[in-house]
């Protein structure tokens, strides 16, 4: 079992907390289509066809049925800016680094907050904005354990598995789903919005292999299940 950080945007974090999101996708470069038209798969086998390539490729992908993923996010710590003194930009600038003074941690905005070093007044404490590269498994919140890993192209997902994960559904309309835009669509369609939204325009369109993994939501931190398993 290994355990990995994953990323994800406030409403997905929401749909996590809410029950709703299952299921995350993330793309998947270790499949290369040969002059011949077969695949390859990186670190696997050579000459596959396209069909079969969904059956091979999960043993090559790095996450498997048990591991574990703690969820970073978007949060709050207080705390204030140091320089590293043994440390320079490629500028030759001096580098700083954020100290937590205290271990609290905060997933809604305080009243009062700083979005990055006060350029200022870099060192005295308060509460600063952290965005989730930068936050550390003890202070992840959330954790997901896989029960599934599948490879497929994008596209191919069905609309439940879009509704896995976790599109908004419509009060109104049962068969629609809330889109990046404001508006609805059924599910499939909402899907494609939302990774256009997140990857760009035209990135449904390439169609990417994608891996798909399929998880159990456990709202507690990593260090925190082991600490009472043991």
């Amino acid at each position: 079992m290994t355990d990995r950080p994953i990323l994800f945007s406030a409403p997905m974090v929401r749909a996590l907390l809410a029950g709703q999101k299952t299921q995350t996708r993330r793309l998947f470069n270790g499949i290369e289509q040969m002059p011949n038209g077969t695949f390859h798969i990186y670190g696997g086998i050579v000459g596959v066809s396209e069909e079969d390539v969904s059956k091979h490729a999960p043993d090559y992908v790095r996450v498997s049925a048990g591991d574990r993923f703690y969820v970073c996010e978007t949060h709050y710590r207080f705390g204030h800016w140091q320089p590293v003194a043994t440390k320079r930009t490629k500028a030759g600038r001096l580098k700083w680094q954020f100290v937590e003074d205290t271990s609290e941690i905060l997933f809604d905005a305080p009243a009062l907050y700083r979005k990055g070093r006060h350029h200022q007044d870099p060192e005295t404490p308060a509460w600063h904005k952290r965005l989730g590269r930068f936050m550390f498994r003890r202070h992840s919140r959330l954790a997901l354990t896989v029960t599934d890993v599948r490879v497929e192209r994008l596209q191919n997902i069905s609309d439940a598995d879009a509704i896995a994960e976790g599109i908004e559904q419509s009060e109104r309309f049962p068969d629609r789903y809330l889109t990046p835009a404001g508006d609805y669509a059924l599910p499939k369609v909402a899907y494609q919005r939302l990774w256009e939204a997140i990857n760009g325009a035209g990135a449904w369109e390439v169609n990417p292999w994608v891996a798909a993994y399929t998880f159990r939501v456990i709202r507690q931190n990593i260090d925190q299940i082991d600490r009472e398993a043991a």
